[in-house]
């Protein structure tokens, strides 16, 4: 997993929690309605409805434990459940964004102990690939399920099978949680193919139906980096770069770079002092500090950094 997957996976994980909670009772009326159980199934139906409400709470609390346990019991209940198998995806994909963030932010591990972590987060993350992709078959107009595929596909650097879930997540809105997070995720689904006409086109589109969307004018900002769009970018990265809600290390790090493309060492410097402030021992502070090497030293190291 790239460095840039931190963005992501910040804004992605808390936000798909929530979208699971209205959807129990639209499958029971279905299920009603269908007329195609017996007494003693329709028991299940609602008993497994229950365990998947509690899996739910769980996993909100970051109990993954708890939560993976409710989903199975769920799922042995009604094994047709969909949700079920897209809250045990979200599980396993949480157990991801905690590896991610040891491997990556917390303390940006290298030789053996970086290879056994990263094995464990790509295990997490086909483990989850496998549960959407069952929600997906089992309701192909899920696209909540598309869209978690997408996400989990980036993290695993397949650019295209990305593109292709997020796309269908967006052909099918009635059970898609975030249209304009999903369209962030296909722009960068296409960034990543360097598609970036094409990328800035979902992007931009993202960005205005929600403007304060952190992750999104990231990375568009990274798509005008790319195409050595200077003012743009820098604009774009300051806005994030800025804005305590984004948290972003990586707008400070291309903020940094930007800067130094246009010749502007004092804005550089800041930018990278900024992006070490925000976490000194990540893989992120270490690149800032890498590349940054030539703008003399930081805030701090010149008594500079207290007010």
């Amino acid at each position: 997993m790239t460095g840039s997957a931190s963005a992501l996976t910040r804004e992605y994980g808390q936000s798909r929690v929530r979208s699971m909670q209205r959807n129990t009772l639209k499958v029971l009326l279905l299920v009603a309605a269908s007329g195609c159980f017996n007494t003693k199934n329709d028991g299940d139906v609602a008993k497994s409805a229950t365990r998947l409400d509690l899996a739910k709470d769980f996993l909100r609390k970051h109990e993954l434990e708890a939560a993976q346990t409710e989903s199975d019991r769920s799922l042995a209940l009604n094994p047709t459940n969909d949700e079920a198998y897209n809250i045990r995806g979200l599980v396993w994909f949480s157990r991801a964004i905690d590896t991610q963030r040891t491997l990556e932010i917390e303390a940006c591990l290298t030789g053996l102990d970086a290879e056994a972590t990263q094995k464990d987060l790509d295990s997490f993350l086909h483990k989850a690939d496998a549960d959407f992709a069952h929600a997906a078959k089992l309701s192909s107009d899920y696209g909540e399920a598309w869209s978690n595929r997408g996400v989990v596909a980036t993290l695993l650097e397949d650019y295209e099978g990305a593109e292709k879930y997020l796309s269908t997540a967006l052909e099918n809105p009635m059970r898609l949680f975030s249209p304009g997070l999903t369209r962030a995720h296909l722009g960068w689904s296409m960034f990543h193919q360097r598609k970036y006409v094409e990328a800035a086109k979902e992007l931009r589109q993202a960005t205005q139906f929600q403007p304060n969307m952190c992750v999104a004018t990231y990375r568009l900002a990274r798509v005008y980096f790319a195409r050595e769009e200077w003012e743009k970018a820098a604009e774009l990265f300051q806005t994030v770069s800025d804005d305590p809600s984004c948290g972003s290390q990586e707008a400070s790090l291309f903020l940094m770079k930007t800067r130094m493309q246009q010749g502007l060492v004092e804005d550089a410097r800041r930018a990278r002092d900024a992006c070490l402030k925000l976490s000194r021992g990540s893989c992120i502070a270490n690149q800032c500090r890498a590349d940054g090497g030539a703008l003399g030293p930081t805030a701090s190291a010149t008594g500079n950094g207290k007010h």
